[in-house]
């Protein structure tokens, strides 16, 4: 039986890492993107990265709290899209966020 613990307790704690690990991986890719694209010095890149990765625990927290209720989920992620948006202005500033959103809309065309 306590090996079953174990094994169990294990098998958490990998899957927290692993999912860690993919978080991680899509703040860099994203803080990369921006560092190229409003040309960030390294201190500005670091910043931006520690807000995406705070973004994506953030959002993983708001779909396991409300898998049943998706219109809530909706709401909430929204509201954290708000919030996103608040903090990555004040780290790049008006006139680079601008930059950055017409980038996005570019992108997705």
């Amino acid at each position: 039986m306590k090996k079953l613990y174990i094994l169990f307790f294990s098998l958490i704690f990998s899957l927290s890492v692993f999912s860690q690990d993919g978080v991680q991986e899509k703040a860099k890719k994203i803080s990369d993107e921006m560092t190229m694209v409003l040309s960030l010095d390294k201190e500005t890149s670091e910043k931006i990265y520690l807000v995406q990765v705070k973004r994506f625990i953030d959002a993983q927290k708001i779909r396991n709290l409300h898998k049943s209720d998706k219109e809530q989920m909706k709401v909430e992620l929204k509201q954290m899209q708000k919030r996103l948006w608040g903090k990555l202005k004040a780290v790049l500033g008006k006139e680079n966020m601008k930059s950055w959103s017409t980038h996005k809309k570019n992108s997705k065309k």
